[in-house]
């Protein structure tokens, strides 16, 4: 056992635990925030509400990642 391993593992662990936190927060932000721009139209409700959430899910996806990517150590990459 390597416990400075175990520990840099730790440390990783936390940098994911965070990044998949903010990443639904952002998520159920823009869920809210469809949802109140779709209930400005009611008649067109469904087809609002799609293009609302979608166009801002599918950028903060791509972000999360992208930043996923960035925070992994150079030990990662080379497993990958």
């Amino acid at each position: 056992m390597d416990p400075v391993g175990d520990v840099h593992a730790a440390k990783l662990n936390a940098r994911h635990w965070l990044l998949v936190i903010i990443l639904d927060v952002l998520v159920l932000a823009e869920l809210t925030a469809a949802m109140y721009v779709a209930a400005a139209h009611p008649d067109d409700f469904t087809p609002v509400f799609m293009k609302t959430f979608f166009g801002m899910l599918l950028p903060t996806l791509l972000l999360g990642f992208l930043v996923k990517r960035i925070v992994r150590t150079p030990a990662e990459r080379i497993k990958s």
